[in-house]
């Protein structure tokens, strides 16, 4: 009786047992993030995986948690249409717009909604069950011929009381999968501190997990990439490796490789400490190896930036009744300035007095590319996504930034379905992020905009994860 979990790359693995394959997050190649990150091991592609699921025989389905583009690549559904459309079965979380599900039904596959909490069975021996977590990331539980195991991926489940929840709904894991490395803004060049502080928070959260949940064996993953622009490069210095995760930690960790298997049978801590030990290496070699940056964005016009932030204002403006004017009105949030950094020119975002280019020497809130502030406006989900990267933010002085960041505020709650994706012009697409950075004294203590709570569940009505 075949029952194993194989490691594919980054977040992504395969469970397989006699009869179904389930694939989960398949990023096998390329850059994910506009130029911003690279898998730090290359070997993967999409053209062999389609090639060995084509080959296999079995029932085949694959599961997204969330839509960020270093778990669900738009270029592995593209190679897989060419093989097997019609013969992939593919896994969402429901949401309201149904974008998703849309785009996998429109390339000629069948999708399936996963209603919160409700097992759905992929074979005779083999079932998922998936829970919609925070800003649009679900996990999952996998029962395998008697075997669970609980894919955590990017959930930031950081206490006991999170891990409480998760593990009434999983009952026993017997394999824990959890991210070990900080995915966004992490501090500017100059505050190393920053990066250590989210890496110790990733490990404490790890440590929280295992305590809790209790696993017989966890997997760290989800974080074997490179920031690899020219811009966001330097978040390199502070991340966590396996090597420093497992110094970190008092517990028992089992990393591993591309292509390594685990037998969910037979397989123990103990069986898995050479091929962990390996893995590790490998990681290594791969983390401290020299990597050729990839290019940044040509600059953008100013012409383009006011366009997209016109366009962004109607957009978010009408769905929420003007909402966002009214707050500017009552001084609750403020104009947003922005420095482009390879204009040399200043710009300032309002709601009530739209686009307007700053004097000389004007303070600014954030400072950015003129190519990711178009794509701030462009995406609806812009500002949480060019945070990926860290290539902005140079925040005014203490005094001068009580309001700072007056567009981000309602900036998810903008209408679903505006943006395409890069590259496809089939699914609208919340994820692609710029380059962010804050700067020299540290983020605000809420994300720019006061109305933080507001937005957040502003944002889950507008994705369909909360019900109005």
């Amino acid at each position: 009786m075949k029952n194993a979990l194989t490691f594919v790359n980054h977040a992504c693995f395969h469970v397989e047992n006699d009869d179904t394959l389930l694939l989960v997050d398949p990023w096998l190649e390329g850059p994910a993030f506009n130029n911003g990150w690279s898998l730090l091991d290359q070997s993967t592609s999409n053209g062999a995986m389609v090639e060995r699921l084509a080959s296999l025989g079995l029932k085949i389905y694959v599961w997204y948690s969330h839509e960020h583009p270093d778990h669900f690549s738009v270029s592995f559904v593209k190679a897989l249409k060419q093989r097997l459309a019609g013969k992939v079965g593919f896994l969402f979380q429901q949401t309201r717009d149904k974008r998703v599900i849309g785009f996998l039904k429109a390339n000629g596959f069948e999708a399936i909604e996963c209603a919160h909490g409700r097992r759905i069975a992929l074979g005779d021996a083999m079932g998922i069950t998936v829970f919609p977590y925070e800003n649009g990331d679900a996990w999952c539980v996998i029962d395998s011929n008697g075997r669970t195991i609980l894919n955590l991926n990017d959930c930031a489940v950081r206490t006991p009381a999170a891990c409480r929840e998760i593990a009434k709904a999983c009952g026993h894991v017997d394999i824990l999968l959890t991210q070990f490395g900080y995915a966004n803004w992490a501090g500017n060049p100059d505050q190393p501190e920053l990066r250590r502080q989210a890496a110790e928070d990733k490990t404490r959260s790890m440590a929280v997990q295992i305590e809790q949940l209790t696993p017989k064996i966890t997997i760290p993953f989800a974080s074997f990439i490179r920031f690899s622009n020219a811009d966001n490069a330097f978040l390199n210095d502070g991340q966590n490796t396996p090597q420093s995760t497992l110094a970190a930690l008092p517990h028992p960790l089992r990393f591993l490789q591309p292509g390594d298997v685990l037998d969910l049978e037979r397989d123990t801590n103990e069986t898995l400490a050479d091929v962990s030990a390996a893995a590790v290496s490998h990681w290594m070699q791969l983390a401290g190896a020299r990597h050729q940056l990839l290019p940044a964005e040509a600059p953008d016009t100013l012409d383009n930036i006011g366009a997209a932030f016109a366009k962004y204002r109607q957009q978010v403006g009408k769905p929420l009744l003007y909402l966002p004017r009214a707050l500017e009105m009552a001084g609750l949030i403020a104009p947003l300035s922005i420095r482009l950094t390879d204009l040399g020119q200043t710009v300032r975002a309002s709601y009530i007095g739209g686009f307007a280019l700053l004097e000389e020497g004007a303070p600014f809130h954030i400072a950015m590319s003129s190519a990711n502030a178009v794509f701030l406006f462009k995406n609806e989900y812009g500002f949480n996504t060019t945070h990926v990267l860290d290539q902005v933010l140079r925040p005014l002085p203490h005094r001068q930034r009580r309001r700072a960041g007056p567009v981000q505020p309602l900036l998810h709650a903008a209408k679903p379905g505006q943006e395409r994706l890069r590259h496809q012009a089939s699914l609208p697409h919340r994820a692609l992020p710029g380059r962010q950075r804050l700067g020299p004294r540290g983020p605000p203590a809420r994300r720019p905009g006061p109305l933080n709570d507001v937005k957040i569940a502003l944002a889950k009505v507008a994705d369909g994860t909360l019900s109005t």
